[in-house]
This record gives C-alpha cells, sequence and structure tokens, in this order.
C-alpha cells in the first residue's frame, strides 16, 4: 500500500522543497501538507496532486487528534513543547525532525528514550538535515582508527533561507565541547580557525561553530578530533564577529530588532552552498586522507531539502535502509546501500558530490 506521509510546516522555504521532492521521487506516496495556514497548506497540496492538506498546531495539545492513516511525519517547524513529538511516539508515528536546536534536539531524545516508541524517531538537525554527516561516515569506512574528521561550509550570504534559519546566531558567542586531542574539551567560539580551499576554487577562512555534527562526527567515526567551520563567501564578517564576542558586545548586538547570525546573512534570492569534508586515520597500519566535497548550485535550503527527503525515506520505509524502532540519529544503521542512496538523490538534484582517497 501507498505510504501516507504528513509534512508539518510543508509550506514553508524547506517544507514545500521536500514536498515536490517526495512527489518526485515517489510519486505514489500520499501526502498531508500540515499547518496553521491551512489555505498556503492547500494551495500546494493542488499543485502536488494526491495530496491533502490539514490544520495543525503543534503549541496546543494533540495536534494529530483529527488524523488518522499517517505512516510518517517529518517536521519542519519548531516545536517549543514537543506536542508533535509526543504525539506521534504514543500513536507509534515514524517521526522526523530538522529544526531542533541543540538544546531541543537534546530533550527530543530524551523523549524518545523515555518513550520506547514502537515507530523510528530521526533527529536530523544537523548540517543540511545530516547528508553531510553521513558523507563523512563514508569516508570513515574501511579505516582501522580515525584520528580526524572536519566538516567546513561555505556560506553565501546572497543564499535564500527560512526565518528558522535566521536565529541561527543567538548562540554562536558560547563557547562549547568539542573532541580534540583524543579527549572532550571546551572550545571558544569561532576559534580554531584555519583556510579551506572549496569546490567552486575558493580558498576562504573557517572558524568553529557548534550544532549537532560536533558531537556525532565524533562518536560516529571513532574520531580522536572532530569539528565543523563555517566561512563566508565575502570578506570576513566572522573575523569581525570574533572581535565583538570578545568585546563582549555580540550578544547585546543580537537583542537589536532585525539581527541574526551575520548581520550581511539576510535572506537573499538565491547563491549556491559549498562543504568539505575531510577524514584523516589509518588503515593497514599506513596513514589515510580522505576528502569529500559537496556543491549545490541551488543553495543550502535545496540540499537540506534533499537530506530531509533521504530522512523521510529511512522513517517511513520508503528507501533501501529503514530505520527500526526508536531514537535515531543520521549515521544510525548506516550501510553503503544507504549511502549510495544518498549519492543518488545527490546526482538526480545536481549536487555535486565527490570523493577523494577511497
Amino acid at each position: 500500500m501507498a505510504k501516507r506521509v504528513l509534512l508539518a510546516g510543508g509550506y514553508g522555504v524547506v517544507g514545500a522543497q521536500v514536498a515536490r521532492l517526495l512527489r518526485k521521487h515517489h510519486p505514489d506516496t500520499d501526502i498531508l501538507i500540515g499547518g496553521r495556514r491551512k489555505a498556503e497548506a492547500a494551495k500546494l497540496a493542488a499543485e502536488l496532486g494526491k495530496a491533502g492538506a490539514a490544520a495543525i498546531d503543534v503549541t496546543k495539545p494533540s495536534p494529530l487528534k483529527e488524523i488518522d492513516g499517517i505512516d510518517a511525519v517529518g517536521v519542519f517547524i519548531h516545536e517549543n513543547d514537543d506536542h508533535l513529538l509526543n504525539e506521534a511516539a504514543r500513536r507509534g508515528i515514524a517521526y522526523m525532525d530538522i529544526t531542533r536546536g541543540l538544546d531541543a534536539q537534546l530533550r527530543g531524545l530524551a523523549a524518545a528514550a523515555l518513550h520506547a516508541p514502537s515507530a523510528p524517531m530521526l533527529f536530523t538537525s544537523h548540517w543540511m538535515a545530516g547528508g553531510p554527516a553521513v558523507v563523512a561516515k563514508r569516508l570513515a569506512q574501511g579505516l582501522d582508527s580515525v584520528a580526524r574528521v572536519d566538516m567546513s561550509i561555505l556560506y553565501y550570504t546572497g543564499d535564500k533561507m527560512g526565518p528558522d534559519s535566521a536565529s541561527a546566531g543567538a548562540g554562536m558567542s558560547q563557547g562549547f565541547t568539542a573532541r580534540v586531542d583524543g579527549a572532550w574539551r571546551k572550545v571558544g567560539p569561532l576559534s580554531d580557525d584555519r583556510a579551506v580551499r572549496f569546490p567552486s576554487g575558493a580558498t576562504r577562512p573557517v572558524y568553529r561553530m557548534n550544532m549537532g555534527d560536533v558531537v556525532t562526527l565524533a562518536l560516529a567515526n571513532g574520531a580522536g578530533e572532530a569539528g565543523v567551520r563555517l566561512g563566508l563567501d565575502k570578506g570576513n564578517s566572522l573575523l569581525a564577529m570574533r572581535r565583538l564576542i570578545r568585546l563582549g558586545l555580540w550578544d547585546l548586538l543580537m537583542k537589536l530588532p532585525g539581527m541574526n547570525a551575520v548581520a550581511a546573512t539576510k535572506p537573499g534570492p538565491g547563491a549556491p552552498h559549498e562543504i568539505v569534508i575531510e577524514v584523516e586515520g589509518e588503515a593497514g597500519g599506513r596513514k589515510a586522507a580522505r576528502r569529500a566535497t559537496i556543491f549545490d548550485a541551488q543553495g543550502q535550503s535545496h540540499l537540506t531539502a534533499v537530506g530531509a527527503l533521504y530522512a523521510l525515506e529511512r522513517v517511513a520505509g520508503l528507501g533501501p535502509t529503514p530505520i527500526g524502532p526508536g531514537a535515531a540519529l543520521p549515521e544510525t544503521g548506516f550501510t553503503m546501500a544507504g549511502f549510495n542512496r544518498l549519492a543518488a538523490l545527490y546526482d538526480a538534484e545536481d549536487i555535486r558530490l565527490a570523493i577523494e582517497g577511497v
């Protein structure tokens, strides 16, 4: 039987792209677009065909009480009270979420563990919905040990983003814990800068940032050191941001109306997105260095949507590597078949993935 998938916030910047990708790659899927603005949901549903619209409000208890027969739900809006998560867990509905910050992701994982759900619950609020984390896991395959995993991101200030991304700078002034020299250590915000050459040929300085990948890149690959770093396409606003942080001015600046992660990163008309992933380790007694690059000319919202589609496939049983019941992360249950599926989706969507040293 065809799967029935609810997309909560499915008419937003990323959610609408996921809806169209789901229809494109799984034409028989019954899609339900949900949110508080039912008229917008209905408009997209009409465009997709074989789709419906539902009014759901995740700020209220039991947001799915009027909806039956759902096989999976993908969440593309913030859940401050976890009503949708808890109801999905109680009802045995497969769940996938890409919008949680670090604290909310920890809370979601704890809730999923306490529910002991009968369906998978995939928390993939990693960079680009966890796709790059899966690529990093592929690079580490076959190594006897992994010394270092690094993910470097080149963010274009003209790229478009949804409203949930615009507040990403709130915690950028805070230090965080990362895997460094074989131990978990506190690192400073926007620290440990280095120059990275990206697939477009541009070389830019990149600086440490905190997100879920910082932890899972280390744990999933057994790495002695792991990091995620961010660079910008124009100038070096991050260097200026670091100076403001050191002077204690950044948090004050973030409180001003209209400010976001980087003053220059208001939603734009669209731009490419580039990622470099590096893995170092040993295989057969010899040092090994592996590298992957990802380039999406359609930008970070498109790359996120493709990663979210891959995650939806896994929880809904639409792809080659479905996840079993319980809490899961992007690297959970990694297989080469699963990686090949992600690579195939990237290729089908004109995302350039290149792997060296494997």
